[in-house]
């Protein structure tokens, strides 16, 4: 499946290909489908057999779902998650996913891989013919990079949240005629109904104890971009939660950013993107995101929250990870050193994106992202 492009002065994307047979909403629950399916009109004719494909999976899946439940679902309510979660956030491309690949390697966290995020109710088992399928169908890396991806891959929650519940940044690729509205509710919780929000956090410590249930109890290691503005959400939930955020050059952030959306749009949307401005939505939302998350950080305890930028990242991973480390008081350091340091010599032959802006494009950003400049001193 080819990427897709992006214009990144008039925003438009052009969708390339067809998307591949597999959806992440074939891991709902047959209700919550038909909720998002029946709720998100009108679809193209391009997302036509996914699907039809995904209303078969889902109704495949049922008795699999059930019988999951039946078996685990007691043991999971009652996982104490006395540790954590560790949420590392950021706005999307910058470097949420390296700080993951890296941070994972540290053999005492469990984190959830893409099968599971995308089939978080029946991920349970030691055959999982959904696994298979997607490591058939998946392409090799994400696209917009060169980052490897499997079945297997550490995977962001966001996917999973998406099949559990009605809040989920990914509803903005699966359903991006209504964009606005699905960044406002699920990213800044804002407009919600009665009882969203409560629904919202017991999706999420379902799937958090599902994890660390899987993994023995292990502490969860969860990387979500659009978790970024939910800290004190995430701690009123989650009162053992820490946070690692990381931040970007802006210049960097926003090219990579307009290579994201036509991946993921050619790869997820059931809606037709013509007439949507993805630069002036990238703009607002990077803008609302990370002051959101600037007024919300106050609120988090200091020995909770650790900041890191990707530029000391990728010069000194093993550095900065045990930075990390030792302002949150994690446990285990020697062995993620360990494993950090093999990662990296494992992706030595890797070739990163190599971004650049045109002047007027550079001026766009400095002054809409102005604020976030001066706050982590990059230059303009």
């Amino acid at each position: 499946m080819r990427a897709g492009s992006a214009d990144e002065s008039t925003g438009r994307v052009k969708r390339s290909g067809l998307p591949p047979l597999v959806h992440p909403l074939d891991g709902c629950a047959y209700r919550r489908f038909w909720g998002h399916y029946f709720q998100n009109w009108p679809y193209d004719l391009r997302s036509l057999y996914v699907r039809l494909f995904a209303s078969l999976a889902v109704t495949v899946r049922v008795p699999t779902v059930f019988f999951e439940g039946r078996k685990h679902n007691a043991a999971i309510a009652e996982e104490p998650l006395g540790r954590g979660p560790v949420f590392l956030v950021g706005h999307w491309r910058s470097g949420t996913t390296h700080l993951h690949n890296l941070m994972s390697q540290d053999p005492s966290f469990a984190w959830i891989s893409f099968s599971r995020s995308a089939l978080p109710l029946d991920c349970l088992g030691k055959v999982r013919l959904g696994r298979r399928v997607m490591n058939l169908v998946m392409p090799k890396t994400r696209g917009m990079d060169k980052v490897a991806v499997d079945a297997d891959s550490p995977q962001e929650e966001e996917i999973a949240l998406a099949a559990l519940g009605d809040l989920s940044f990914f509803k903005c690729f699966y359903f991006p005629r209504d964009l606005e509205r699905h960044f406002r509710r699920a990213v800044l919780l804002e407009d919600l109904r009665d009882g969203e929000r409560e629904k919202l956090a017991r999706d999420y410590r379902f799937l958090a104890q599902k994890v660390a249930y899987a993994h023995g109890g292990k502490t969860v290691l969860f990387k979500n971009p659009a978790s970024t503005a939910r800290l004190s959400f995430l701690k009123e939930a989650f009162p053992n939660a820490k946070f690692v955020h990381i931040v970007r050059d802006p210049y960097s952030v926003y090219p990579s950013m307009m290579k994201l959306w036509p991946r993921l749009l050619s790869a997820f949307s059931w809606q037709d993107t013509r007439g949507i401005d993805f630069a002036e939505a990238t703009l607002a939302n990077y803008e609302r995101l990370m002051r959101a998350h600037l007024e919300d950080r106050e609120k988090i305890p200091a020995e909770d929250y650790h900041e890191v930028r990707f530029e000391d990242l990728e010069s000194h991973p093993v550095r900065t990870v045990r930075g990390i480390y030792e302002a949150l008081g994690l446990p285990g350091g020697e062995g993620a050193e360990r494993g950090v340091q093999a990662y990296v010599e494992a992706q030595q032959g890797y070739e990163k994106n190599v971004h650049q802006l045109d002047p007027g494009l550079r001026e766009v950003v400095a002054e809409r992202w102005g604020f976030a400049f001066e706050r982590w001193g990059y230059e303009f």
